[in-house]
């Protein structure tokens, strides 16, 4: 058998996962989650792609989607790829990220990134209080949003430290604030909810700004200045950004 034809036979074999694992290099995590988010970069964007898989278990759609993301789904399948060896691990390291403790339900599901998706990820990534940051508490009206889906759940408040607006946009102006692939979340003026979206700050080297590497609503999952696209969103009031930690 030809060295051409195994390959083809290898790539056939494998799923999306697979196909896109067998291309991240055997690195550490901030260069292993750089070359899967790249790799995701082009795809269409579709707003709540993903479920549980099961109508039983609350929304049919597929737990794994890799060919259309939005900007949850994005950043939580480019972290379990880089935290993924191999194919068959990455749906329970997926879960793992997506859920509270792991156990797959529409009512375990990370909703809400300021109360869910960060707390639930708290061995994972670490919140950076940025120099000129506030500190501002919302009521986080989960018990009407919850109950929708049958499910139980509090409204809680919540205190976030983000750094504001004006601030925000000439700290990403800084070629220094992105020495490596960061998470961020855009805080929007609504009363009830801290983060209206999210993704990755990349490094653009050649002493350049950070871009922002997102599943925008815009069509794709693309990169841009980040600091422009903050100018450009007059909705969103300031930003949040995380550290990725290698796994406990």
């Amino acid at each position: 058998m030809t060295g051409l034809l195994v390959l083809a036979l290898s790539c056939l074999a494998s799923g999306p996962a697979g196909q896109i694992l067998s291309k991240i290099p055997e690195a550490p995590l901030h260069a292993r989650l750089e070359a899967a988010s790249h790799a995701l970069l082009g795809r269409p964007y579709l707003l709540g792609p993903m479920g549980e898989g099961d109508a039983a278990l609350g929304d049919p759609k597929p737990r794994i989607r890799l060919d259309s993301l939005d900007c949850v789904t994005f950043i939580e399948q480019s972290e379990a790829l880089a935290r993924s060896r191999d194919e068959a691990s990455f749906q329970s390291v997926l879960d793992s990220i997506r859920y509270r403790n792991g156990n797959v339900g529409w009512g375990n599901r990370n909703h809400y990134m300021e109360c869910g998706w960060l707390s639930s990820n708290a061995s994972r990534v670490r919140l950076l209080e940025l120099p000129g940051s506030i500190r501002e508490t919302r009521l986080l009206e989960l018990h009407k949003f919850y109950a929708s889906h049958g499910s139980e759940r509090r409204d809680s408040s919540l205190t976030l430290a983000y750094l504001p607006r004006a601030k925000a946009i000439a700290w990403l102006s800084d070629p220094k604030n992105a020495p490596r692939i960061r998470g961020i979340g855009f805080v929007g003026k609504t009363p009830h909810i801290f983060l209206h979206h999210t993704g990755f700050l990349v490094p653009s080297g050649n002493g350049a700004p950070p871009r922002l590497r997102h599943a925008s609503q815009s069509g794709t999952v693309r990169e841009e200045p980040a600091a422009a696209y903050l100018q450009g969103k007059k909705l969103f009031v300031g930003i949040v950004v995380w550290e990725y930690l290698p796994s406990p």
